[in-house]
């Protein structure tokens, strides 16, 4: 397996703190999200088709134990390619939580300040194929200004 690379800039993010929407979806989860949202333009890997992009991070309670692939790799989530869309959820605790989101926050509205999101993920394709789920062994995000 090979570990294929998207990156794109946070068009936007949002903060949700919902103990009733948690409830209601009957998860285990304290009710805290954080979502990030883009565009991935001319990615070669997608088939070059425009695709937008989702990421929800939720905070659990505990430390997810999150599947070893080998020594040096885990598995931080699963995503799946929609038509034109690419979603995941992942679980995250307390500390990760509140540290992207101090991070989003402080850099988010600073003119000329862009946040690039990073994943990996594992595959040994060209082209990631509609409806493929594909592990997530990367996820890295930076701080970019214009120059």
């Amino acid at each position: 397996m090979q570990i294929q690379t998207l990156s794109f800039p946070a068009n936007n993010w949002s903060h949700l703190y919902s103990l009733q929407q948690a409830i209601s979806h009957n998860k285990q989860q304290t009710g805290r999200k954080l979502s990030i949202r883009g565009r991935i333009l001319n990615q070669p890997f997608l088939q070059n088709i425009d695709t937008k992009i989702s990421i929800d991070f939720n905070q659990v309670e505990q430390t997810p134990d999150y599947p070893l692939i080998n020594p040096d790799l885990y598995e931080l989530g699963l995503m799946t390619f929609k038509p034109h869309q690419l979603e995941t959820n992942i679980k995250i605790d307390r500390r990760v939580f509140e540290e992207l989101r101090k991070n989003l926050m402080e850099y988010a509205d600073i003119e000329g300040i862009h946040i690039m999101i990073t994943l990996g993920l594992l595959s040994n394709s060209e082209h990631w194929q509609i409806d493929e789920t594909l592990q997530i062994v990367q996820l890295d995000y930076a701080m970019k200004g214009d120059s």
